[in-house]
């Protein structure tokens, strides 16, 4: 056994972020954090100090190297969540190995990989990837009264254990909202799984769920299933509403018991977990509609939140556009200032029934196009300007007027296309999808006409 330790050891040594050394009292001995994530403190100052001193969130129960310590057998790619200098949640992924002389043990050597900041991807990551919540309530951009409002009542409900369904429109940050909720509860330190359920085919939701036994059904291993996985943490189970009603009704056991049974056993296991759920239609049209079980609904709305779409917080549409744009400035390789006053005036009058994720992915498309410091309406997907016109969105708001704003835009995307097709007018009639007369009739509007140019 020891052999093999050695040799796992070898192989943690190669994507190191932290060797820590502690005696049987849980003293340090040796420290070296590579690159000062896990202690701000400098390596020398750590020894003599007790690692609780060190870590005050630690406990002998969650931490990997005092179970090697107690049991003094080697653990070889241990998870374990942690917190950073400047208490950020990350995951890390922990050998340790006990340091015995003759027949006593003196302590223990743990080797520590962050699974969240390796420079390299390796089979680590992919392999708990699933256990880490990435996002908390700082990674919700906003300027609006509402969402921080929201906010703050989701920080308070988060350090109790009651369960949590959140409705939203598609984009408008569930997600993000389930790992907060996670990362600022009492169970930041224990495992966090994300299910999408409409992403499970429904023969086999059971055994993703629950787990299976051996010869349960054709092909059936011996596997945990998520709910075991998340034991003493959190599950999020994402578009609920797309769960068939019969596991709905073993799902609402599970809420009632804390048990689950694999597919195929004869037993109980017990489950400490908290369960977030979420949905993307109203709660109330899914009962009407028989697609919510109301008995579930009662057991998991203990705690409701209800996420704003992007149309009702406009004030928000700047902050957004300038976080995307820091971020795919990175992504491009551009310098992008920001989006010009004209841009943001039609961003705020556009419906986004796509949320936070569709404003996002204008911004991504417009990069592919943007020549400038600036990002501006021609720069913006040809959807955009239709559904304008077609909500017949024409009202004076500022100097120019939306009108003029969106012939602009429209002129600037005819120019395009006629440039990109060398002015061959029918691909420039067919990629716009428009009738040759009536480019014809744009193309002199605009003034585009080959000889106006």
């Amino acid at each position: 056994m020891y052999e093999q330790a050695l040799s796992e050891m070898r192989n943690s040594l190669k994507n190191t972020d932290l060797i820590i050394v502690i005696d049987t009292q849980g003293t340090v001995m040796y420290y070296n954090d590579f690159n000062d994530i896990y202690n701000e403190a400098g390596n020398q100052d750590n020894i003599g100090k007790s690692i609780f001193q060190l870590y005050p969130w630690l406990t002998k129960e969650n931490s990997t190297i005092f179970k090697v310590i107690e049991s003094g057998e080697p653990l070889v790619n241990q998870f374990q969540a942690i917190k950073t200098t400047d208490n950020k949640p990350v995951s890390a992924i922990n050998s340790v190995f006990p340091l015995i002389s003759g027949n006593k043990l003196l302590g223990a050597i743990e080797i520590s990989s962050n699974i969240d900041g390796s420079k390299q991807p390796n089979k680590n990551k992919r392999n708990y990837a699933i256990f880490n919540a990435k996002y908390d309530f700082d990674n919700i951009i906003t300027e609006s009264t509402s969402m921080k409002e929201l906010i703050l009542r989701m920080k308070n409900m988060a350090k109790s254990n009651s369960s949590v369904l959140i409705y939203g429109e598609t984009g408008t940050g569930k997600e993000i909202a389930a790992h907060a909720i996670h990362n600022a509860s009492r169970r930041w330190d224990k495992p966090f799984v994300t299910q999408n359920c409409a992403a499970i085919p429904s023969t086999i939701i059971e055994s993703i769920l629950f787990g299976s036994v051996k010869g349960s059904f054709t092909g059936a291993e011996d596997k945990a299933g998520l709910f075991e996985t998340a034991n003493g943490g959190t599950i999020y189970l994402d578009e609920i509403n797309s769960m068939p009603l019969e596991m709905q009704s073993k799902l609402l056991r599970t809420l009632e018991d804390r048990k689950i049974r694999r597919v195929g056993d004869n037993k109980d296991l017990d489950v400490d977990i908290r369960i977030i759920a979420s949905t993307n239609e109203k709660p109330q049209d899914l009962l009407s509609q028989n697609k919510f079980r109301p008995d579930l609904f009662y057991r998991l709305s203990v705690v409701t939140v209800e996420l704003p779409p992007l149309r009702e917080r406009p004030e928000d549409i700047d902050p957004l556009c300038q976080y995307f744009i820091q971020y795919y400035n990175n992504l491009f390789h551009k310098q992008v200032q920001g989006i010009t006053p004209e841009l943001k005036s039609l961003l705020t009058r556009y419906q986004w029934p796509g949320n936070v994720r569709e404003l996002k992915n204008c911004i991504e498309s417009a990069y592919n196009f943007a020549d400038q410091d600036w990002l501006d309406i021609p720069h913006m997907p040809p959807y955009i300007l239709q559904a304008l016109r077609d909500n017949g969105q024409t009202t004076l708001h500022d100097e120019k007027g939306l009108s003029h704003l969106l012939e602009e835009y429209e002129a600037a995307l005819i120019g395009r296309a006629l440039h990109a097709n060398k002015y061959n007018i029918i691909k420039t009639a067919k990629e716009l999808k428009l009738p040759r007369q009536t480019l014809y009739y744009k193309l002199k509007k605009y003034g585009l006409m080959k000889g106006e140019i």
